[in-house]
């Protein structure tokens, strides 16, 4: 089941994405918490424990990302 939003192209530091599986180019976006016991264990500063995903229109291939 894809997210609720419509699926568009993205940019990510100035060039289009493609999805690593398909090549296709049109996603989702979703925020995300990156919450799992070993982060929570090592609790490193510079981790980011939240971001986003976009998930490819086509196969459903998620790419995950920390904010910048």
């Amino acid at each position: 089941m894809l997210p609720k939003s419509l699926p568009e192209a993205v940019q990510i530091n100035g060039r289009a994405l493609k999805c690593v599986i398909c090549a296709h180019e049109s996603f989702h976006k979703r925020k995300t918490h990156f919450d799992t016991a070993i982060i929570r264990s090592l609790n490193p500063e510079w981790v980011e424990s939240s971001g986003y995903c976009l998930i490819c229109h086509q196969c459903g291939f998620i790419h995950s990302f920390v904010e910048p």
